[in-house]
């Protein structure tokens, strides 16, 4: 999935299992890349010494969808939930690249985020190179608790020949 303009765009799905693996919310979304992401990518193309790859996932609690110039992920109403609580790695195995598309390159990302503490109300999440937030998505609320794996699939199109 692309945007009129051929810009990179994806879409998320994540799922909720009990320690049981008995699958107990499901959630589906659209997200937006950031100014933040898109100057991710450049780095990348420049080879900055600064330049990270996307290796971890957050979760927030936004209600809407943001303006591409957004910098962080809504933080919870508790203040007593430790930023630690909202972050979970994403390896390099959790990335598949797909390169036989007519028209675009795809990059699938799969990884587990376990809830150490339980997040009520969750409604937001993205994907983070170092500490600059390459995208958001805001989705139904779902509550994760301890015990449970939260699997974060997403599908990101990168067009080409237009």
């Amino acid at each position: 999935m692309h945007n009129a303009h051929g810009c990179p765009a994806g879409r998320m799905r994540l799922s909720v299992r009990s320690s049981g693996n008995v699958l107990v919310a499901e959630r589906r979304a659209r997200n937006i890349v950031l100014r933040q992401g898109a100057a991710v990518i450049a780095a990348l193309f420049t080879g900055s010494g600064s330049a990270a790859p996307v290796n971890t996932i957050q979760v927030g609690f936004a209600k809407e969808a943001a303006t591409p110039e957004l910098a962080a992920l809504t933080p919870p109403g508790d203040a007593s939930i430790p930023p630690t609580a909202l972050r979970s790695p994403v390896a390099a195995a959790d990335f598949k690249i797909v390169a036989d598309r007519p028209d675009s390159i795809q990059v699938l990302v799969t990884s587990v985020f376990k809830p150490t503490v339980e997040l009520a109300d969750v409604t937001e999440a993205g994907l983070l190179a170092g500490d600059k937030l390459y995208n958001q998505v805001v989705f139904e609320p779902v509550t994760l608790r301890p015990g449970q794996d939260v699997t974060f699939f997403w599908e990101i199109d990168f067009p080409f020949g237009r």
